[in-house]
């Protein structure tokens, strides 16, 4: 039976993103993807409500909005976005919120980093990527400063993704809250 799954996120890379994910938990052709995409996170914040009611009214079956933490603070951006959508099939829906921005997870795999840049050295293993401050800046510094190459997240951030492993994208603790829903209600 197929399922569909609503995404809520802060720019079309990161729902690229996260459809690459979703194909390491569901089996090709068992899931499809409705999105919307807040360009931004001040429109998410302020229609994240009401898309999450779209979505959910236009047959979805889970939904998952993704708000960068950036420079807020996480208990009080969780409440905010959960206070949100409380009305709509909460127990079906979950606010993932990766620190800081949703690139950190990509820095989780130096494998895959390699491998989509082409580059000829391993970049160094980051064991928790979630301390490194401006990911996609970092990103785009360490991919320059390696190979003399142009990381552009909204073509290489898919790519990334793709390679990525579930093993690296566990060690980050943003991310496990998605792991542990989609083990226990997605895939079940």
């Amino acid at each position: 039976m197929s399922k569909t799954i609503g995404l809520i996120a802060e720019d079309k890379s990161d729902i690229d993103v996260i459809h690459e994910i979703l194909k390491k938990y569901l089996k090709f052709g068992s899931f499809r993807v409705k999105k919307f995409v807040g360009n931004g996170c001040g429109k998410l914040r302020n229609k994240c409500d009401s898309w999450t009611t779209n979505l959910f009214d236009s047959g979805c079956d889970f939904v998952f909005i993704f708000h960068d933490l950036d420079r807020y603070d996480e208990k009080v951006l969780r409440k905010t976005l959960e206070g949100k959508i409380c009305h709509v099939n909460s127990s079906n829906s979950l606010v993932v919120i990766p620190v800081e921005e949703l690139e950190g997870w990509l820095l989780s795999d130096s494998d895959a980093l390699k491998k989509v840049f082409g580059l000829k050295a391993m970049p160094t293993k980051i064991y928790d990527c979630e301390t490194i401050s401006s990911p996609k800046e970092y990103l785009r510094d360490l991919i320059y400063k390696m190979e003399k190459k142009r990381y552009l997240n909204t073509v290489h951030n898919k790519k990334i993704a793709e390679s990525i492993t579930l093993e690296n994208l566990r060690r980050c603790k943003s991310f496990k809250p998605f792991d542990g829903f989609l083990k226990d209600r997605v895939c079940a």
